[in-house]
């Protein structure tokens, strides 16, 4: 079964949006369901619009995961987290890419072009991509910061009535 993926960038990203989709595909089977920014011009000034629209269709589980390039991965990941249930964490190695999936359930990388050449960029997708989160064999600790996530979501943050999945927050 293909994993879907949403996937977005900004002007500055464009070019490595493109190869990070030709790689996911045929390298790691995945069926990209969102990918608005068909040239550079339309990835002008966008970032926030387009963090706003992945956070919704991992909201509506279109898909469970997402991969936004620009410079360096943080604006739009700053946005993304505006969103209930939503974790982004900008990456810029695998060690961090790894540890943001295995401990956080993070749903959204965010990858710098600026920060990392294509082969790099290709490291830490598979760290982020190849290991997803498994309620079974999860650190307790990593579980109990999760309810945490979700307790201060539902605090600080308003739950879309349109939310169609538990958002990892906690096993299927």
């Amino acid at each position: 079964m293909k994993t879907k993926i949403a996937i977005a960038c900004d002007d500055l990203g464009f070019e490595r949006k493109q190869e990070v989709i030709q790689y996911l595909v045929s390298e790691k089977n995945a069926e990209i369901v969102y990918d608005p920014v068909k040239c550079k011009e339309d990835g002008i000034n966008t970032f926030a619009k387009l963090a706003d629209e992945m956070s919704e269709l991992i909201q509506r589980d279109v898909c469970r995961l997402g991969i936004y390039i620009c410079g360096t991965g943080i604006g739009f990941t700053c946005q993304a987290n505006k969103h209930w249930g939503i974790r982004a964490v900008p990456v810029s190695n695998p060690y961090t890419a790894k540890r943001a999936r295995l401990s956080n359930n993070a749903q959204i990388i965010g990858l710098g072009c600026r920060v990392n050449g294509m082969e790099y960029t290709k490291m830490i997708i598979d760290a982020w991509y190849d290991e997803p989160f498994d309620f079974k064999t999860a650190r307790p600790n990593s579980k109990k910061n999760l309810l945490e996530a979700k307790k201060s979501d539902d605090e600080c943050l308003v739950k879309p009535v349109y939310v169609s999945w538990n958002m990892g927050f906690t096993e299927d």
